[in-house]
């Protein structure tokens, strides 16, 4: 029987926008986070730091996926993705695209902010990649008397139309949709086709579990099958979450859902808050929101590295790289944790229509840089020749020294 999981964005309590400093301390500054807010701990931007460590944070999903070397490769410019969520504030550095469908007044959620921080901040996933952004709520449980509004199927499909008209002037290589409706709605399902025959990627949470006393208990077995729209839609690539490190088991998190293409870290990663405060992200019972812009990160690489493949061929690199990919899909984890650097390094030729084989290795001139070519040795033919010489008056000059004392008998 298939159960119908709450929608991605819902949190113990709804997610807010604003942490407030706890410690007076000289910078770098931490602040503590409230209990309504996504990130655990908050770390203000310090130039000084790495990128993979701040205050002793490590970006975890960066490791489990291999990013590092992903961006010896690209960091995603010239990649665009659009982020349809709860708006996005600033991120340092990051000019965001706003496009409106009515939703105005100061953001009302930080859950929007810190899916595109995860995609393309400072400390993302595709650092270098463009953001578009469309507000489709204000929060999950709105103040209704504030006239605040929550996720409806309305706001979504317009949303997705909207982005489909932008994309004829500014194309769009990916859609990350970090939230989940119960019900399917014939006017979503358009918009997305719209933007799939557009040659968009749209990428959308496969859906997460219910709170229970027992988090670490899995929800369903393989035989479930979550109800989630947009993910369910043919075409999208629903991302479902793990432990940002294998041993941290998320399964008690998610649903089973047998659209599932792929998995990423469901927390770990460093973003931002609408305070502009960076902030590690927990695992918390709306993993797959975080895992969903963590795959829409990894996409925008892949279309930036390989500007001529069309959706299908990406999706192929993003599944046939993808750790544990030789097993048989699950709806828990699809094809498997993504990996960044494999799908951009691995040398596959997906047909236009994503298939191919796992054997197959073609050197592409859109792949990997070519090494240098060999130089010519000009005096290749001749270093034989006299190599040969010098071995032939050898051996003659040994066979004269050997035989010297027999003719000298003889003589």
């Amino acid at each position: 029987m298939r159960q119908a999981p709450r929608w991605s964005v819902t949190v113990a309590a709804s997610v807010l926008a604003v942490c407030a400093p706890a410690l007076l301390v000289p910078a770098p500054a931490v602040a503590q986070a409230t209990a309504e807010d996504p990130c655990s701990r908050d770390i203000l931007a310090d130039s000084e730091r790495t990128r993979d460590v701040a205050d002793g944070v490590q970006n975890l999903p960066y490791s489990r996926m291999n990013v590092p070397d992903a961006h010896r490769v690209t960091r995603g410019a010239g990649a665009t993705v659009a982020v349809v969520d709860s708006g996005v504030g600033s991120l340092p550095g990051k000019p965001v695209r706003q496009e409106s469908i009515g939703f105005n007044g100061p953001l009302a959620s930080g859950h929007g902010t810190i899916v595109a921080g995860l995609i393309a901040g400072p400390d993302g996933v595709a650092p270098d990649a463009r953001l578009i952004s469309v507000r489709v709520l204000d929060k999950d449980g709105p103040d209704l008397q504030q006239g605040q509004r929550g996720l409806n199927s309305s706001a979504v499909a317009a949303a997705l139309q909207r982005l489909a008209d932008v994309h004829a002037q500014d194309p769009i290589d990916v859609v990350n949709i970090s939230l989940a409706l119960r019900d399917d709605d014939p006017q979503v399902g358009r918009a997305v086709k719209r933007l799939l025959d557009l040659d968009v990627m749209v990428v959308a949470a496969a859906g997460n579990a219910p709170p229970t006393e027992d988090e670490r208990a899995p929800r369903g077995t393989a035989d479930n099958d979550a109800v989630v729209y947009p993910a369910d839609y043919p075409g999208v690539v629903a991302v479902s979450a793990v432990g940002p490190s294998p041993d941290i088991d998320l399964t008690g998190y998610v649903l089973p859902n047998r659209q599932t293409a792929v998995a990423a870290p469901g927390g770990g990663g460093l973003s931002y808050n609408l305070n502009g405060q960076r902030c590690q992200v927990p695992t918390s019972e709306i993993a797959t929101s975080w895992a969903t812009a963590s795959v829409s990160g990894v996409v925008a690489l892949l279309r930036a590295r390989y500007p001529k493949e069309n959706r299908r061929q990406i999706l192929a690199r993003l599944t046939r790289t993808a750790e544990g990919s030789e097993l048989e899909p699950n709806p828990w984890t699809g094809a498997g944790v993504v990996q960044a650097a494999d799908a951009l390094t691995h040398e596959l030729s997906p047909k236009r229509d994503g298939e191919l084989r796992r054997t197959e290795t073609v050197e592409r001139s859109d792949a990997l840089a070519p090494p240098p070519p060999d130089r010519p040795d000009l005096f290749g033919p001749s270093r034989s020749m006299l190599l040969w010489f010098g071995l032939l008056a050898g051996a003659l000059a040994a066979l004269a020294f050997v035989l010297r004392p027999l003719l000298r008998r003889r003589s």
